[in-house]
């Protein structure tokens, strides 16, 4: 056997996971620097935990989703399914709704292009801070996972209907909070 072999460095692969998650701080400068129709763009991920490619379809398809309208917020039937991803509804504050079903040429592309140049809190970040938010504010983690489309496949595990009312009752939570930041 030779002592070669035994010699060799042995490269560990770092595990990828990202743990940076913006603070108020840093989620405010970002609000104050963008153009106000990136500054929308960017609070509809802020306040609703979606991934970029459910924001993209949401504003492809803002005025064709269903919505039910609740106390100062609005829920919008997102059906989304790409992969093992599922997004069942988009939360909302009804302020930002009502902006976004009347602004045209709203687009994610732009955003991101005006991040990198501004050198911003990219999106990709907006979910982690939501998440954390929620849990901040006294939301259950099974409630900030039901907003993020996170949600288990057996219905028996699941008990949909109950977090669905949960997640109504506590999204009141992030639209007070959100007017902090914004």
């Amino acid at each position: 056997m030779s002592n070669i072999s035994c010699n060799k460095k042995i490269k560990v692969k770092q595990s990828g996971i990202d743990y940076y998650v913006p603070t108020d701080k840093e989620v405010k400068y970002t609000l104050s620097k963008l153009s106000n129709k990136n500054k929308l763009v960017y609070l509809v991920y802020l306040v609703s935990g979606i991934r970029k490619k459910e924001g993209i379809y949401l504003l492809e398809n803002i005025k064709n989703l269903k919505t039910q309208e609740k106390d100062g917020f609005v829920k919008i039937e997102m059906k989304y399914h790409k992969g093992n991803k599922n997004n069942y509804f988009c939360y909302l504050p009804l302020k930002i709704y009502n902006k976004l079903t009347k602004t045209i040429d709203l687009s994610v592309y732009s955003l991101e292009k005006e991040i990198k140049q501004k050198k911003l809190v990219s999106i990709k970040y907006c979910r982690k801070w939501q998440y954390t938010k929620c849990v901040e504010l006294g939301i259950p983690e099974s409630i900030a996972d039901y907003y993020q489309g996170r949600v288990s496949n057996s219905i028996g595990e699941n008990h949909y209907l109950s977090r669905q009312m949960l997640a109504d009752k506590n999204y009141s939570k992030i639209i007070n909070y959100i007017k902090y930041i914004n």
